[in-house]
């Protein structure tokens, strides 16, 4: 892969990513991209197949980028690394990122039929490193460990997604504040843990987050 075909790709991305905000899947065509992007549609071509393929990499991208920062939130302050915590940053990350959240508001404008695409062609590897994450939080006494962490992992995404399906554009600070109490009152213990022990969890937490995020660019890297 050369330095110029992957800025290609990144350009094409970038302008594919600013013409589905502005006009919405349904009005968005490979012609128009290609010109913003400054390349020919043929060229656009040589990187992905067909235009669902291309706006799928745009949330992928997106979905990298998301998970790469809240690695980097946690080195910055380990404390990030407890679940409530971890929710709230994350919440937030999702929430000022249109493309992101547009799916979970069923926002047909902006995505259409690619909102159900986006979380069918999900790597399952995201899911298992979410159940890890949560066993080194139970390894360190840090959430409850009286349900199967299968199970408690159903309740949190259901808590989770209850709270991206709502509409939080008004004040996201106080959703995701009331988000990470509910989190906190549903899945941790009451006692608040010593601070050597999460910090201790912290590198883990961080290692599975950009594993995961190396999985989304793995999959991008293919089409560059």
């Amino acid at each position: 892969m050369t330095e110029d075909r992957r800025e290609r790709a990144e350009r094409i991305l970038d302008a594919a990513a600013d013409l589905l905000l502005r006009h919405g899947y349904r009005r968005v065509t490979v012609e128009d991209v290609a010109e913003h992007a400054g390349v020919g549609k043929g060229t656009l071509y040589l990187h992905w197949k067909t235009r669902e393929q291309l706006f799928l990499a745009v949330m992928l991208r997106e979905a990298a980028r998301s998970i790469e920062d809240l690695a980097q939130a946690i080195e910055d302050d380990p404390d990030l690394t407890l679940l409530h915590r971890m929710t709230r940053t994350q919440f937030l990350n999702v929430v000022r990122r249109p493309l992101l959240h547009a799916p979970y508001l069923a926002d047909s404008g902006v995505l259409g039929k690619l909102a159900a695409k986006l979380h069918e062609n999900q790597d399952p590897r995201h899911h298992e490193a979410f159940l890890d994450y949560l066993r080194l939080q139970a390894e360190h006494g840090l959430i409850r460990t009286d349900l199967k962490i299968e199970d408690l992992a159903t309740a949190y995404q259901a808590v989770l997604h209850g709270f991206l399906l709502a509409p939080a554009a008004a004040d996201p600070e106080a959703a995701a504040e009331l988000l990470a109490d509910t989190v906190a009152r549903a899945f941790q213990p009451t006692a608040t843990p010593p601070a050597a022990r999460v910090r201790a969890a912290a590198p883990g937490a961080i290692a599975l987050f950009r594993a995961t995020a190396e999985i989304d660019r793995a999959n991008l890297r293919r089409a560059y």
